[in-house]
């Protein structure tokens, strides 16, 4: 009897750690048992970025200020692991769809493991080479920020470890496995946080050994999983190296994400450095509070994407036009609600969701006026998200390039170059501000016609429309 048990408990709980069934026919009940989860995941991810925020404005705005200069370093190196992880979920979602189980294994294994070794060379690279990239850095922060990147380069492969690992969970309907993974990883991150920096006395550097803690405990959670055969996608060791050419599918879906996050990463630095160019570290303090707070209204938005994306491939693969049409609709009008909920709210609390972080006057003002630049464009973010998600899972790299390089590359770039040099910090607030909104006017008008095509595509009706529309504009 008691054997009996046991083994009830033990199929109750592989049925619980199980991904879900990516071709039920509940279409909304599935996105949100994937995108809630993933959205979850994400937003404690933001929680938990800001919390380390709080604390470390415990220790003095220098600080705040340093982990903003490292920032945009450690963005350009996690964006390829973010191409990868987009690129191999695409791919696998695809494959799922078309019945080809063993090829997915091996394509995602080679990824991990290519992932891996790049995040290897780039940490030691940091190490060789610490202040090649600390832009915009002043005489106080510099030092500040050269110890914390030597620390936290040691995390670099276990965070390109960790993307793809959680990506991949996402696209084969394991939503839910990688939320929990991620919400122990940053619990124990937050625990450990007050510890370090002030139990041990370490200061910021505690805050980079937290974060190698947290991530080791995330890996080991990810490696019993694939260890005890949990998911659908199987991880080996047995490929070679001539194997390595199936990443070019990937590489080729994943170059959008790479190159929109290698973007973001160059346009925080100028941007940073320019605040401190008009404000000093109090400007690149302000700064730093608003893109934290901004992370914790995309994050969500960006977890409820990812969690459609794995339908979207999976539809997409199988040829099922209708399937991919109303879960686009669905997903536009959830991420637009979220976004639009959290842009307003912030733009209402501006200062006073600043004052959480500092108690310096200065700082609140100059955090205020970002929160309103970057909040207010918060509210077409929704549909720049989901058009990325669709581009992908059709496999269109060009068209979500278009879309993913306006943000925070070919509309922001020349409006920094005209409005600061004439209006100063306005002027740098005005440029992030119209950036966004363009994107976002510019989304709305892809997203509708993606949406057009795809009720054609559905409905049988071809002679009108190309298989695969061309980029909107």
């Amino acid at each position: 009897m008691n054997d009996m048990s046991e083994m009830s408990g033990s199929m109750r709980k592989r049925r619980s750690l199980a991904p879900e069934d990516l071709a039920s026919p509940q279409l909304l009940r599935l996105l949100l048992r994937l995108g809630l989860p993933a959205m979850f995941g994400l937003s404690i991810n933001a929680a938990h970025h800001t919390i380390n925020m709080v604390f470390v404005g415990m220790i003095g705005e220098d600080q705040i200020a340093a982990i903003m200069i490292v920032l945009p370093i450690l963005m350009l190196i996690a964006a390829f692991g973010e191409g990868i992880g987009v690129g191999v979920a695409t791919e696998v979602g695809r494959l799922l769809g078309a019945g080809n189980r063993s090829r997915a294994g091996a394509i995602a294994s080679i990824s991990l493991a290519a992932g891996v070794a790049f995040g290897a060379a780039s940490a030691l690279a940091l190490i060789l080479f610490p202040d090649l990239l600390l832009f915009g850095a002043t005489s106080a922060i510099e030092p500040l920020a050269q110890h914390y990147l030597l620390i936290i380069a040691i995390s670099i492969p276990l965070t390109m470890a960790q993307i793809i690992l959680d990506f991949l969970a996402i696209a084969e309907g394991n939503a839910r496995f990688s939320m929990w993974t991620l919400v122990a990883c940053f619990a124990l991150n937050m625990i450990l946080d007050p510890i370090m920096i002030f139990g041990f006395g370490l200061g910021l550097q505690g805050v980079a050994i937290a974060t190698i803690l947290s991530q080791l405990v995330a890996l080991s959670i990810y490696g019993a999983y694939h260890f005890r055969r949990l998911g659908t996608v199987q991880l080996s060791l047995d490929w070679r190296l001539a194997d390595i050419r199936n990443l070019r599918p990937v590489l080729a879906v994943g170059a959008p994400t790479t190159l929109t996050s290698l973007t973001t990463a160059g346009a925080i630095a100028i941007m940073v450095s320019l605040a401190a160019t008009y404000h000093g570290e109090a400007g690149i303090a302000g700064f730093g509070i608003a893109l934290r707070l901004l992370a914790v209204g995309t994050l969500p938005v960006i977890g409820i994407s990812l969690g459609a994306q794995s339908i979207l491939s999976f539809a997409w693969g199988r040829g099922d036009m209708a399937r991919v049409l109303s879960a686009t609709r669905i997903l536009t009008a959830v991420t637009s609600a979220v976004s639009g909920a959290y842009g307003l709210m912030a733009l209402a609390f501006s200062e006073h969701l600043a004052s959480f972080f500092t108690d310096d006057e200065a700082v609140i003002g100059i955090a205020g006026q970002a929160i309103i630049a970057t909040h207010l464009p918060l509210l077409l973010f929704g549909l720049r998200q989901t058009v990325l998600i669709l581009f992908q899972a059709q496999g269109r790299p060009k068209a979500a390039i278009a879309v993913g390089l306006a943000q925070n590359g070919y509309l922001l770039f020349p409006l920094l170059a005209l409005l600061p040099p004439f209006f100063g910090f306005s002027g740098l607030l005005a440029a992030m501000f119209l950036a966004s909104a363009l994107t976002g006017l510019l989304s709305a008008v892809c997203l509708a016609r993606s949406l057009s095509a795809l009720r054609q595509r559905s409905t049988g009706h071809l002679t009108s429309i190309r298989p695969t529309p061309s980029f909107c504009p």
